[in-house]
């Protein structure tokens, strides 16, 4: 069969699981021949061997079953850079480049100049694109210390991988980890300087998971949160909450934290149960949409009102 034979029959197959099945089959294909997209304009006649149609159509049928296209691929772009994904991590989404935009414009106007010990732990760290992606954007920087956190040795396994890939894997240190648990009181915290807290966990409902098949083939544990989607959130910011209560120096701290738009107010109340005094920025992504939460903290610590 041709290239626009078998695009053409591709598309029927997967334009109920596919939100852009052409787009999805020229990719597929483009892959199986090795070939950029434009070979595939250029050459509609172009006949498929034997065992590139098969190839092919095994792509294809996986897609129509659901399986997301990264995973078929076994890679995504993130920020600019190729990211290996498999099932163990969720594959990177374009609006969390916007968590890396803005630690990036923090570290370089807020701290760049004086710096002295910067640590960076990003937390449910998945494929490594956060601190990966700031690491290679701040190849320059020597005194910042990366640390990668994750409950799930597969998705440190592949992180690893990737901080390899791209050259920074002397930079980060990868921890299995329940959020910050591993590292709380330990030799891993440097006192008297700035940590940044990068945080995209699971925030899902059951009831969003539900209404979203197309996530069913990505880790259910980096995706659901509990009946409200911030599980997580409470577990991290009374762990941050008793690392600053008992940390012996002052710990400048900021957090950036990702979440589900309509979560909005229901975060910002959580993030005041613990830290009532302390302001919130809130970043929209470029949809409009409250995107990325931003909390600036110290060592001082208020009286928090009960936790909700």
């Amino acid at each position: 069969m041709t290239i626009s034979q078998v695009c053409s029959q591709a598309e029927l197959q997967i334009k109920k699981t596919s939100r852009s099945p052409q787009l999805d089959a020229e990719v597929l294909l483009s892959f199986v021949l090795n070939k950029p997209k434009e070979f595939l304009y250029a050459h509609p006649d172009y006949h498929l061997t034997k065992n590139q149609h098969s190839k092919f159509q095994t792509l294809i049928s996986r897609r129509a079953a659901g399986l997301p296209i990264a995973y078929l691929l076994g890679h995504k772009e993130f920020y600019g850079l190729d990211f290996m994904v498999n099932k163990n991590v969720l594959v990177p989404r374009p609006e969390t480049e916007l968590m890396v935009d803005e630690v990036l414009n923090y570290i370089k106007i807020n701290l760049r100049s004086k710096i002295k010990n910067l640590q960076l732990i990003d937390i449910g760290t998945g494929s490594g694109c956060i601190p990966i992606s700031i690491a290679k954007n701040l190849s320059r920087i020597s005194n910042i210390k990366y640390y990668g956190l994750d409950i799930s040795q597969p998705a440190l396994a592949l992180a690893k991988r990737n901080a390899k890939l791209h050259h920074v894997s002397r930079k980060i240190k990868f921890i299995k980890s329940d959020l910050l648990k591993n590292i709380l009181n330990s030799l891993f915290i440097i006192h008297n300087s700035s940590i940044i807290i990068t945080a995209n966990l699971p925030y899902l409902t059951p009831a969003q998971y539900r209404a979203n098949p197309d996530l069913k083939y990505e880790p259910r544990q980096a995706l659901l949160a509990g009946s409200d989607g911030l599980k997580y959130y409470r577990l991290l910011l009374k762990q941050i909450k008793n690392l600053l209560r008992t940390a012996p120096s002052a710990l400048p701290l900021t957090v950036f934290l990702e979440i589900d738009p309509g979560q909005t107010k229901k975060i910002q109340k959580v993030i005041h149960s613990y830290f009532p005094l302390t302001p919130i920025l809130v970043q929209k992504d470029l949809a409009g949409l409250n995107r990325l939460f931003v909390v600036k903290l110290n060592h001082h610590i208020s009286h928090s009102r009960k936790e909700v």
